[in-house]
């Protein structure tokens, strides 16, 4: 389920950027890289940040949603493979937010837990 959120919000990404940037396809749009890329990272961060698990699936998710709404959307075409490749590459960074989005889980969590154990008891 995290990962199907996870790759909607690359799908969303997609759309959107690439129409508010009239373009064809979100990476040629002026905001990708002000507000879709970080927003794809948000994602995967928060999304790992509250499942805290499977940082390599989330952090590719989104790049992946991106990567099928563009093909849905515009056919694919001959530079297709080099979608691919670029998306790899960027999808590292996604994996990136999301085993730090499994950390901050993860220690959230465990500053919880210590809150707790430490109440006195009465």
């Amino acid at each position: 389920m995290a990962a199907a959120l996870a790759f909607l919000s690359g799908a969303a990404v997609e759309v959107v950027t690439s129409e508010l940037g009239h373009r064809r396809e979100a990476w040629d749009s002026p905001y990708y890289f002000t507000l879709g890329f970080p927003a794809m990272l948000a994602a995967s961060f928060v999304i790992s940040a509250a499942t805290r698990k499977y940082p390599v699936r989330i952090g590719y998710a989104p790049f992946a949603g991106q990567l099928i709404a563009m093909v849905l959307r515009t056919g694919g075409g001959s530079m297709l493979p080099l979608g691919i490749i670029f998306m790899g590459f960027l999808g590292l960074w996604g994996v990136l937010a999301a085993a730090l989005g499994v950390k901050a889980g993860n220690r959230w969590r465990g500053q919880k837990l210590n809150i707790s154990r430490s109440s006195p008891e009465s």
